[in-house]
């Protein structure tokens, strides 16, 4: 595991981040450094703005206030896209393009975007498959898939694009129990390769085991962050020990 002591490289930077919905503030002065390779988890109740602190990095909700900062420039409006080719979005409902087959939901926006030849985007993306174990489903249809396969096949296209880093909101909680564990799999893999990842889940098990840092959230603030060992082994704020009562028994 990095010794996150010795890594002095900010790669997403959140200052005094606040964001509304209407009367309702959602996230409430956020302020959050991630480090190169470091693989954090936001946690917390539902409607604790995780999900919605997610969207802001992306560039998917505008802040009302506050500083989003990726490798020392400002996202702004004005440079969202370029960011994006940096920063990739995997979501709870795949949002897989259902008049293409696989290969094609992955090829499109290397071929769109990155300009790739169609040849090589297709070499790029069977090899990416073949890495996830479904190499087999090329010419599938999203319809054709379990819902544990649709959601490698996101993560296959948010890969394709080679993004420094990697948000994962929610990325199990549409699937069967018996699928979860065929995603968690694929994103323990990517994990181990040092990919810098920001990962919205309840599943505290991949937290606690796979994580650099746990950030728990609750309305709208960050109650607690710190190593997984010291914030399942000894939370120091209330609502964190009340949450993870109710995931971590025995």
């Amino acid at each position: 595991m990095i010794n996150m002591s010795e890594n002095n490289n900010i790669v997403v930077s959140l200052q005094d981040v606040t964001k509304k919905f209407g009367s309702l503030t959602v996230l409430d002065g956020m302020s959050l450094d991630i480090y190169e390779h470091e693989v954090v988890v936001l946690c917390g109740p539902s409607g604790g703005g995780k999900s919605t602190l997610l969207r802001t990095i992306n560039g998917l909700e505008k802040i009302d206030s506050g500083k989003i900062i990726y490798r020392g420039q400002e996202v702004t409006h004005r440079n969202i896209r370029e960011i994006r080719k940096h920063i990739g979005m995997v979501f709870q409902q795949f949002n897989l393009f259902n008049n293409l087959t696989v290969l094609e939901n992955i090829t499109i926006s290397l071929t769109k975007v990155k300009k790739l030849p169609e040849e090589e985007s297709r070499e790029k993306a069977l090899r990416l498959l073949k890495r996830v174990g479904l190499e087999d489903k090329a010419n599938a249809y999203p319809s054709q898939l379990s819902g544990g396969q649709k959601q490698r096949i996101a993560i296959v296209r948010a890969l394709a694009m080679e993004p420094e880093v990697l948000l994962f909101d929610e990325p199990t909680s549409a699937l069967d129990p018996q699928m979860v564990g065929e995603v968690l799999d694929v994103m323990r893999s990517l994990a181990g390769d040092g990919l810098t990842m920001i990962v919205v889940t309840h599943e505290m098990a991949f937290a606690r085991d796979v994580s650099t840092n746990v950030v728990f959230m609750a309305d709208g603030v960050i109650c607690e962050e710190g190593r997984p060992k010291d914030i399942f082994e000894n939370p120091q704020d209330p609502k964190t020990r009340e949450f993870l009562s109710r995931f971590l028994v025995g």
